[in-house]
């Protein structure tokens, strides 16, 4: 009989017994339902029927294992089901009266009082009786003795964690066929893949997702003690949620082989003084106003870059430049010359080797020791943007007397830039009222109403998607323009790319604007809490990120294009490469279509120069403002004619 139990055991037992299963059992023996259980215990990708032969495997489990042990006082107790010695408890019912005991037992007087007395105390005993006390003692010595018979077992064959564990048996069977088929086989594999990638890690585990990464995550901070290791903080959250006490203080890059200098940041580069620039053979004579490469470069930074997208792509370039010139010409910027200059944007930026030394083997952020100036070698186009940048950089440098001569002047360009054809992305009339159709509804969703107005507003603005998400009503203001009746509404913008500026919003955006505030709960526009945000999120309210923007458009794109399919195959096929820029680019050209200035629209997208709108070629504010308000409604029309035709 005992062994087929124990084959039974070999059969449905999991591998090894953790506390997580004791703690399942011992739920069990406390009578919690098994539904419960399961949602605390069991495994999600399965139903409550899995959990229920696992208590059967351990109950099983236990019993061999205890008589193996010669703990027969355990081996009986934890094969107790549930209700065998439930806590004992008196009679909720209080008892009534003796008159109305009476009148209910006794109507015709046919007991003496002391026989009723007698049928009354049998009835409704006395909290204090001797039967009552010894069947709850009994009782709960009982369960206590069953707890200490768990508590045995557990102390004897529960196992901890240890980082050097195979992954089988620790997770569900699923999720551990997921982790191994991504080739991670221990527990310190999947410690150290998380602590890599931080808190996208999943997705380099086929199939395993999100919610499934949070069970993993869930069970090592659950068993960091037993595993010696703590997840950090920002391998758990994204960059955007990182506290300032989370962030390392300083990173732990490792030395480079040939001279003291350390592949790090611009912002914790350390120079020794001899390759610092202050003696470099480029430098200019007269009195410098700075006196090393680094206070050069973050003045040049300072002065050029007035965006934090501007700064981060003209330090990016003078960083690698920097580095390059210290580790691998072993020399300051300002040491460099023409022919060194054209070796590093000919040959170094098309391969950057070795690359173990340059190129990171996966995104890595910048306080982190990992990081590494280069993902890969740059293509054409880039090595183009890097010889431009740097070229502007020692031409500013030489301005400031800082450089005698600037080492990458007079370079040929690497690439031509491309011919940018608005047409071929953006929407003609016919697919922009196409887009706007399919996002039009008889009875909307929050969600479905929050998609229509992201559209109207990027359209009828050409924002950026920065822009579109950090929008704020108290950015609103409402006024009089020439040439328009009503009131009109702007929008303030300042999305760190330039000066600040404002955009109109035509009435039929400010109207589906009015109306998503009160599907929130909300006031009318200029009424609402400073910082409400104006694209908000179906859940809590908060803002859209510039990610999650994108994922919007690129949904309503793709049912346009099924839409525009069904009525003419073929018709969708332009509409599924679309993404959020377009609509800007739609905007451009549909404002210069109908009139607007060439100056005015330039000055709603925010450019710097005249000639980066000049692509969109084909008068007044106003002209710009009515074009787009009729476009608008327009399609609402048609759409609105098809409906109840």
């Amino acid at each position: 009989m005992a062994e087929s139990a124990v084959e039974t055991v070999r059969l449905r037992a999991p591998s090894r017994l953790t506390r997580q299963h004791f703690a399942l059992y011992r739920g069990y023996l406390d009578g919690v339902s098994e539904a419960q259980l399961h949602a605390s215990y069991g495994d999600a990708s399965t139903d409550v029927r899995t959990t229920r032969r696992l208590i059967d495997a351990l109950r099983d489990t236990l019993s061999v294992l205890a008589r193996r042990a010669r703990d027969t006082e355990a081996a009986h107790l934890l094969r107790l089901r549930p209700g065998s010695i439930p806590l004992f408890e008196p009679p909720a019912t209080a008892a009534p009266p003796l008159d109305d005991f009476r009148e209910r037992i006794d109507p015709d007087g046919v007991y003496s009082e002391s026989e009723l007395l007698a049928l009354y105390e049998e009835a409704y005993p006395p909290d204090a009786s001797p039967a009552v006390d010894r069947r709850a003692a009994r009782n709960a010595r009982l369960r206590r003795r069953q707890a200490d018979a768990l508590a045995r077992m557990e102390a004897s064959l529960a196992q901890d964690p240890s980082p050097d564990h195979p992954i089988d048996g620790w997770f569900e069977s699923a999720v551990a066929a997921r982790l191994t088929a991504a080739g991670l086989s221990t527990l310190a594999d999947v410690i150290g893949l998380i602590e890599r990638r931080r808190n996208r890690w999943y997705s380099a585990v086929p199939r395993l997702g999100p919610k499934g990464a949070q069970r993993v995550v869930d069970w090592l901070q659950l068993h960091a003690q037993a595993l010696r290791h703590t997840l950090s903080p920002v391998a758990l959250v994204p960059r955007r949620q990182w506290r300032s006490g989370d962030i390392p203080s300083k990173p732990a890059p490792e030395v480079d082989e040939r001279d003291a200098v350390v592949i790090s940041p611009l912002e914790t580069l350390r120079v020794p003084p001899a390759l610092d620039g202050s003696k470099g053979s480029n430098r200019a004579v007269a009195r410098p106003q700075f006196d090393t490469d680094i206070r050069a470069i973050s003045a040049w930074l300072d002065a050029r870059s007035n965006s934090q997208h501007t700064r981060r792509a003209y330090r990016r370039e003078a960083e690698r430049l920097l580095l390059w010139a210290l580790i691998e010409k072993g020399k300051p910027i300002s040491s460099l010359d023409a022919d060194e200059c054209a070796d590093y944007i000919g040959a170094f930026l098309a391969d950057p080797q070795p690359a173990a030394r340059w190129v990171a083997r996966h995104r890595g952020e910048r306080c982190f020791g990992d990081w590494r100036p280069f993902a890969g070698p740059l293509s054409d186009r880039s090595r183009e943007t890097a010889r431009s940048i740097l070229s502007a950089m020692c031409e500013w440098l030489v301005g400031q007397r800082y450089l005698m001569v600037n080492p990458f002047a007079g370079f040929a360009r690497v690439a031509r830039p491309p011919i940018f054809e608005s047409a071929t992305r953006s929407l003609d009339a016919g697919q922009w009222k196409c887009v706007l159709e399919s996002v039009e509804r008889t009875e909307y969703s929050f969600a479905e109403h929050r998609d229509k107005l992201a559209l109207l507003l990027a359209y009828a603005t050409g924002l950026r998607r920065a822009e579109l998400a950090t929008a704020t009503t108290d950015a609103l203001s409402a006024g009089r323009l020439s040439g328009v009746e009503g009131v009109v509404w702007r929008l303030a913008v300042d999305g760190g790319r330039g000066a600040p500026r404002s955009v109109l919003l035509p009435p039929i955006v400010v109207e589906t604007l009015t109306e998503n505030l009160k599907l929130r709960g909300l006031p009318n526009p200029l009424d609402c809490a400073e910082g409400t945000p104006v694209l908000a999120q179906a859940r809590g309210g908060q803002a859209l990120t510039p990610d999650g923007l994108g994922k919007i458009f690129k949904t309503i794109f793709f049912n346009a294009a099924a839409l525009s399919e069904s009525r003419a195959p073929g018709g969708g096929r332009h509409l599924t490469r679309a993404s959020t820029h377009w609509l800007r680019h739609t905007h451009s050209t549909h404002a210069i279509g109908h009139g607007a200035d060439l100056r005015e629209v330039g000055a709603g997208l925010g450019h710097a120069d005249l000639a980066t709108t000049a692509v969109y070629l084909k008068n007044e504010d106003a002209g710009r403002f009515l074009g787009i308000e009729a476009l608008i409604r327009g399609a609402s029309l048609t759409r609105k004619s098809r409906d109840s035709s």
